[in-house]
Order: C-alpha cells, then sequence, then structure tokens
C-alpha cells in the first residue's frame, strides 16, 4: 500500500488552512528545486508544471518513487541520510548546478538524526537558497489531553504517526534549524481549534475560531489573532522557510 498518495494538486481549490498550500507558496517559481520525500511525485509535478520549476526528487520507497517516474520526473531513490544518496546529490549539483530550494514536507520527523542531515543540506545550497520544511507540532490540544489521560497511542496517520522517530514543538524546531546553521525568513501553521463538542462527539461545533469569524468587520482579523496567540496549543502542522546563516546578505 501507498501511503502518500494524490493523483494531482489543485493549487486554487486548496483551503487557506491547508499546509500543502502554505509550504508551497513559500518555493518560488522557476527555481531549481530537490524535493526530499516526493512520494509519487504530485507535489514535484506541480512545481514543475505550475511553477515551472527544476525539480529533482528524493523517495525512499520504490513503487511510489517508481510511479513519479512514469509522471516524466526525475527521481532518485534512497533514503537522504544514507551516504549513496548524497553522493548522487552531489553529483547532480556538480552537473546542475546547487539548489535554489529544498523541500522537506513531514520527513524530518522519520529522520534518526535530523541536525546532521540539515547540516549537510546545507551544502548543496546555492548561496541564495533555502530550504521550506514542515513538520507536526507534539503540543497540540488532542496530544496534550492524551498524555493528560495518560495515553500515549500511536496511529498510522498524524501527529502520532508509528514510523516518527523525532517529535517537535514549533519553539525546538526553530532551535534546532538555528543550532543547524541556518536563519528563520518565514512561518506558517495549520490549525485545529479545540471543541468540547470534538472531544466527546468527534464533530466540531462552536469552536471559539468559528465564532470569532462571525463577528461584523472585524471577525477574520480576531480569528488571525487568537490562532497566532495560542497557535503552541492549536498548530497541527507547521512550515520554516530558512537560509544558511553565513550566507545571509
Amino acid at each position: 500500500m501507498i501511503k502518500y498518495h494524490q493523483d494531482s494538486i489543485d493549487f486554487s481549490s486548496l483551503h487557506q488552512n491547508n499546509i500543502d498550500r502554505i509550504q508551497l507558496n513559500m518555493i518560488p517559481a522557476k527555481s531549481h528545486v530537490l524535493e526530499i520525500g516526493c512520494a509519487t511525485g504530485y507535489m514535484t509535478e506541480y512545481l514543475a508544471r505550475d511553477k515551472q520549476c527544476r525539480v529533482l526528487g528524493v523517495e525512499p520507497v520504490h513503487e511510489p518513487a517508481e510511479l513519479a517516474r512514469q509522471r516524466g520526473l526525475e527521481v532518485i531513490t534512497g533514503l537522504i541520510d544514507s551516504q549513496q544518496t548524497q553522493e548522487q546529490l552531489i553529483a547532480h549539483t556538480k552537473e546542475h548546478g546547487l539548489f535554489d530550494t529544498i523541500f522537506m514536507s513531514q520527513v524530518i520527523e522519520h529522520i534518526a538524526d535530523p541536525a546532521a542531515t540539515l547540516r549537510t543540506l546545507k551544502g548543496l545550497l546555492d548561496p541564495d537558497g533555502c530550504i521550506v520544511i514542515s513538520t507536526c507540532s507534539i503540543v497540540h490540544w488532542k496530544c496534550r489531553l492524551q498524555i493528560l489521560l495518560g495515553r500515549w497511542q500511536y496511529e498510522d496517520y498524524g501527529i502520532l504517526d508509528r514510523t516518527h522517530l523525532r517529535f517537535f514543538t514549533i519553539k525546538s524546531f526553530r532551535q534546532l534549524l538555528e543550532e543547524s546553521g541556518y536563519t528563520v525568513v518565514d512561518f506558517g501553521y495549520t490549525f485545529e481549534d479545540i471543541c468540547p463538542f470534538k472531544i466527546m462527539f468527534d464533530t466540531r461545533i462552536l469552536a471559539p475560531s468559528d465564532l470569532l469569524r462571525l463577528i461584523p468587520f472585524i471577525g477574520m482579523r480576531l480569528r488571525r489573532a487568537y490562532t497566532d496567540l495560542f497557535k503552541n496549543f492549536l498548530a497541527t502542522q507547521f512550515v520554516y522557510k530558512a537560509k544558511p546563516a553565513q550566507r545571509l546578505k
């Protein structure tokens, strides 16, 4: 079974509270992109077709990597923290130049030593390049509630995905980037608001953010201020755009 697959991405139809919309918007058009963890290439294809980027994908699982190649995409099959994959990427940059953007969507939590990988990736970036990297927040209110109740239940998908090796907060992940030699230049997040009905009946009714946006004229501004203020409690996924610190002008 292929875990992550979509036939295609229609960017215009993605909700504002969608991590793919937020992170794809951070990638410059017509740039040289390395997408790590490209799955079947549905986002790779969007970047190449709609944003006119030149994209090289890396995917550790053979079946989705092959499906990505069937889309006409260039893909390396391998783990990003393996020496063989890194040697292939270095060879690619020698032939085609350094990458303008390294894109890692929900990958870093699967890597045993994320700091070492982030330091290695800096060497593949153009002097004005950036990394766009997303992960999920372990301190979302649902996780806090589970721990409060004495539970830690792994799942097939989501924040407590059973294949995750690392867990991050917004603050700890920014610290990881900075300690690995990056400077953050942009940030975004998705959220799932707390709701008593969601807890009891798995139905979202009367969440604070829903009520705030009903206020005439200023509702959406209040809603944004509320989610920004409590993002460490509400955020499910977040994304940073960062540049190598020593290359900032």
